[in-house]
């Protein structure tokens, strides 16, 4: 028996049922949902063809399991590629039933289990414990691949017959292969909307987006977290690689010259770096590299670039901070925030609300100690002037500009100079995540709330149509239908958050359809991108008037790509859309000409794949 598998969970597992594939001694190999009954005493299966809608076989019966493809019916119809994966089982003399498992634990699983089975090894075993704990271990939508046509199995409870088989149209058979793509929630796809002058959306143009809109240079490129200025655009990459596109003024954009893109372009200043973290604002970005080094670049106003020289159009190290290891940072209208691995926060620039916090207003032209702080910080926002930490206890922190509320910490509405504890009852440690606009801050509470202060004017903070006054302590967002929320952000004078159902929600000012909805107009209260309600979103990022998000991978509709996700080459009648069946993503025939076999996804033959994936399934 298996050593990773115990007898006690194969058979539970196999009670469960699992849906196999099963070769037939005619026709091509088919799914059919097993189990073993509860008493040890029969292997069932699904047969539509027969009466009662199922066939069985004794297990007194089996006489011999045999792993690989020996029998006959493989020989017939071989299927090297399955050979770890396949087993037959022997019984009534010479009859056998032929399976594929879906992966190698699925094997072992029906293995392990047979075996002790035929080897009168379960005699011992409690089934009343077997009856009370056997899961349903599959998924409950299977794709079965025909010739000239694809058609859908699904099943609807444990036991349950499939549906008979049916011809699936396009557009339901595109929720249906979503539903089996498997998703990585690290990993995502990029939606820009809003204004969209100087290219800053990326879509290639610099027309305005009043819906969100799929970024198609960046299909396929696992992008996970998003920063946002005034007219520039960064993207983050799983692999460490980062992306820029819009405005290209003064350096903002890092390529080395300070011409506009309108499309996303690599930086090529950091390649060779795997990069965890980016931040920008108007004027300049930074980035965080795995071994603690921060570069910057655009415009040093008031030596908020940290380094020499007022304009760097490429990434440019920080060396005053040679020796900290930087883990997070984050940019202010012209200042610039650097939280190292110890828990201190060194800040440099203007300084002129005293948004460094350093206990007076002397700009800062190399990254200097904010002394004040009376615990380890680890992440930190900035807005146009004002900024807020969060310790390692959740409490919160803030200084700088404090004419609207958005420090959050009551009255005189005069600027602190120094860290300040964020003290509401309201909030308390309850800080899960912050995000500072240009004069409001919003806080998401551990329970999924959310809390704003500050600048109310544009309806920003979410309050309703009523409070649009300045807010100088956090206020609960009135919440009727109790949502919960994941992921915030917010901009000069909007703001977004993200449902744990991966809903987009935004607020503020209406101005250049920053906000994705269709009337362009002022939003009082956090309000449904309904044209994203079929998408699930992992993060959302605000600009001053354009939004962004990343969306989890899914199934790609055909109407969202011109062109192919590896080559970008424009699809024509003649270079026309493939879908790759592992990740969902759009191709050309030329990247995506191999197949795999992908029986966990529930096809029942090798699909086509993209020339990536391919790679990756290979080395599996």
């Amino acid at each position: 028996m298996s050593s990773e598998v115990s007898l006690i969970d194969a058979l539970r597992s196999m009670i469960g049922g699992n849906t196999l594939l099963k070769a037939g001694r005619a026709g091509k190999p088919h799914f059919r949902h097993f189990r073993l009954s509860p008493d040890l005493l029969r292997l069932q299966w699904e047969s539509p063809k027969k009466n009662l809608g199922e066939s069985s076989v004794l297990v007194a019966e089996i006489s011999e399991v045999l792993k690989g493809q020996q029998t006959r019916v493989f020989q017939s119809n071989r299927m090297p590629e399955f050979e770890e994966r396949s087993f037959s089982i022997v019984y009534q003399g010479n009859r056998t039933l032929d399976i594929i498992c879906k992966d190698r634990r699925e094997h072992d699983v029906w293995i392990s289990g047979l075996q002790a089975l035929v080897n009168r090894a379960t005699g011992d075993i409690d089934l009343s414990q077997l009856r009370a704990t056997a899961p349903e271990t599959d998924q409950k939508l299977q794709v079965v691949i025909d010739k000239g046509s694809t058609r859908v199995l699904i099943r609807e409870g444990l036991g349950a017959s499939f549906s008979p088989l049916c011809s699936a149209r396009p557009h339901i058979l595109a929720v249906i292969l979503s539903a089996s793509i498997p998703t990585r929630v690290d990993a995502s796809d990029v939606y820009t909307w809003g204004e969209g002058t100087r290219g800053m959306l990326g879509h290639g143009e610099e027309d305005p987006e009043a819906s969100p809109r799929v970024v198609e240079a960046l299909l396929g490129h696992d992008i996970k977290m998003l920063c946002l200025g005034s007219g520039h655009t960064m993207a983050l990459a799983v692999s460490g690689e980062v992306y820029s596109w819009g405005l290209g003024l003064g350096g903002r954009l890092g390529q080395g010259r300070e011409r506009d893109r309108f499309t996303p372009l690599r930086l090529a200043g950091l390649r060779g770096f795997d990069i965890t973290h980016i931040a920008c604002n108007e004027n300049h970005s930074v980035a965080v590299a795995d071994n603690g080094e921060a570069y910057v670049w655009g415009r040093g106003i008031d030596g908020s670039l940290g380094v020499e020289g007022d304009k760097h159009v490429s990434p440019t190290q920080i060396h005053a901070l040679d020796g900290k290891r930087v883990v997070h940072a984050a940019c202010g209208a012209a200042f610039t925030l650097f939280v190292i691995e110890s828990g201190e926060v060194y800040a440099c620039g203007n300084n002129e609300h005293g948004q460094l916090g350093i206990g007076s207003n002397e700009a800062m032209s190399e990254p200097t100690l904010v002394t004040n702080l009376p615990e380890r910080i680890v992440r930190i926002a900035c807005g146009n002037s004002h900024a807020v930490a969060l310790s390692e206890t959740g409490r919160l922190y803030a200084w700088g500009a404090h004419s609207s509320g958005q420090l959050g910490v009551g009255e005189p509405l005069e600027d602190r100079l120094s860290p300040v504890r964020v003290e509401s009852n309201v909030v308390r440690d309850d800080v899960a995540d912050f995000a500072c606009g240009g004069n409001h801050t919003i806080i998401l509470s551990n329970s999924g709330l959310l809390y704003a202060f500050g600048s109310g004017a544009q309806g920003q903070l979410g309050l309703g149509p009523l409070a649009t006054k300045n807010q100088a302590t956090p206020a609960a967002l009135p919440n009727p239908e109790g949502r919960k929320y994941t992921a915030i952000s917010c901009g000069q004078d909007i703001s977004a958050a993200v449902s744990d159902r991966g809903k987009i929600y935004t607020w503020g000012s209406g101005a250049s359809n920053a906000l994705g909805l269709p009337d362009g107009r002022t939003k009082y209260a956090p309000t449904l991108i309904e044209s994203m309600a079929d998408k699930r979103c992992r993060t959302v990022a605000c600009g001053f008037f354009h939004m962004a998000a990343t969306i989890i991978h899914g199934w790609v509709p055909d109407d969202e790509a011109t062109q192919c996700m590896a080559c970008k080459l424009k699809f024509t009648t003649i270079r026309r859309r493939h879908h790759c069946r592992k990740c969902g993503g759009i191709f050309c025939g030329n990247c995506s000409a191999k197949k795999f076999p992908l029986l966990e996804a529930g096809f029942s033959e090798s699909v086509r794949v993209c020339d990536k994936c391919y790679v990756i399934l290979s080395r599996a």
